[in-house]
């Protein structure tokens, strides 16, 4: 007991107590765009459509780095701080030549391998790096024989969707998110001693809170700067069948304009494809038919295998293509994708997570 309560006041020490989301809060940027210490989970998405102007060759990169608050989480009744806190996982795919190099790296059991310095964001997991400077997202990864160094320029202002950035999916998944559409994205590509120089758009997005609630079964985000149209984004709770059930959101910003919500109860959002994971057994869609009022799209992941391995459960996210007709006119455009739940992981029913407490009060 004597041990037990050393390693827990040592935890208490080094790190802020875990705290929900208040109502009212809103994003606040650039200030946001840093780590969270009291946030449970928390993650930042990049993911950009490049060429290389000389030559049009085309490079696609998706990255994501995953931060994980264990101070609340159990297994089988035993405590996971005292063995990784936070834990940290980072996942890259590059695209490039029609094939398609992933990496993943997770912070475990040699939690110095990842980390974040600094008053802003500073984020390195080995020699990868994201950080934000000058205005701007700044992008180190390598997947395979590529190496990226990119600069993501924001051309507009962020969205904050909700009410200011605080969307409540299901009660007690409370999370503040700022995401960013249309980065003008440059930066050098390095492959087997050759270097070139990539042009193209990006989008970056940040999010924390909390997310393993069991209410939230899982959700289908896709997300696609349409030329023309605007900034279109869909958030698809798992629930009577994939109809847009409450909690369910979405919304079109039209070019210079502010975000307008779609009539989510009126669309659906059907699987039709879908590929099914070696690694963890999972099966997740990979292509959807999306219908509403003025909106027939179809969306296809452009590589298959975007699987995340997460704690206690994976993820699927990476760059896909939209088509189709949204208010009239005519769209063939790049897409984010970004999925969780596609089925229960068998160590998910051993995990005991539970929410922040609250400041003024204390846990049962």
């Amino acid at each position: 007991m004597r041990r037990a309560a050393l390693v827990a006041g040592a935890l208490a020490c080094r790190h802020p107590a875990l705290a929900p989301i208040p109502p009212g809060a809103a994003v606040e940027l650039p200030a946001d765009h840093a780590p969270h210490p009291a946030a449970q989970t928390e993650w930042w998405h990049l993911h950009a459509a490049l060429a290389e102007p000389a030559t049009g060759e085309e490079v696609g990169v998706f990255a994501a780095f995953l931060v994980e608050r264990t101070r609340n989480d159990r297994v089988a009744g035993l405590p996971v701080a005292p063995l990784v806190d936070p834990l940290r996982v980072a996942w890259v795919a590059i695209r490039a030549g029609g094939r398609t190099w992933t990496a993943d790296r997770t912070a475990f059991p040699d939690t110095f391998a990842a980390g974040s310095g600094g008053a802003g964001l500073d984020l390195r997991h080995g020699d990868w790096r994201l950080r934000w400077e000058g205005g701007a997202a700044v992008l180190a990864v390598r997947a395979g024989p590529h190496r990226l160094d990119l600069r993501f320029e924001p051309t507009r202002s962020p969205t904050l969707p909700g009410e200011g950035g605080r969307v409540e999916l299901v009660p007690g998944s409370a999370h503040l998110w700022a995401q960013m559409e249309g980065m003008a994205v440059r930066g050098r590509w390095r492959e087997r001693g050759r270097t070139r120089w990539l042009e193209g758009s990006g989008f970056y997005k940040h999010q924390w809170g909390r997310l393993y609630d069991p209410g939230l079964d899982g959700f289908t985000w896709i997300s696609a700067d349409l030329p023309g149209v605007g900034e279109l984004a869909l958030a698809w709770l798992h629930a009577d069948g994939m109809r847009g059930v409450a909690g369910s959101l979405g919304w079109l910003r039209p070019e210079g304009g502010e975000a307008v919500p779609l009539p989510v109860r009126a669309m659906k959002l059907e699987p039709t494809r879908t590929w099914r994971s070696r690694r963890s057994g999972a099966t997740w869609p990979v292509a959807w038919r999306v219908e509403g009022p003025e909106l027939a799209l179809t969306v296809e992941a452009v590589a298959e295998e975007q699987e995340l391995w997460g704690f206690p459960a994976p993820f699927w996210a990476g760059g896909a293509r939209v088509r189709g007709r949204v208010l009239g006119r005519e769209v063939d455009a790049p897409a984010f994708l970004e999925q969780a739940g596609a089925r229960v992981s068998p160590l998910r029913a051993l995990l005991r997570s539970d929410p922040p407490t609250p400041p003024g009060r204390t846990r049962r």
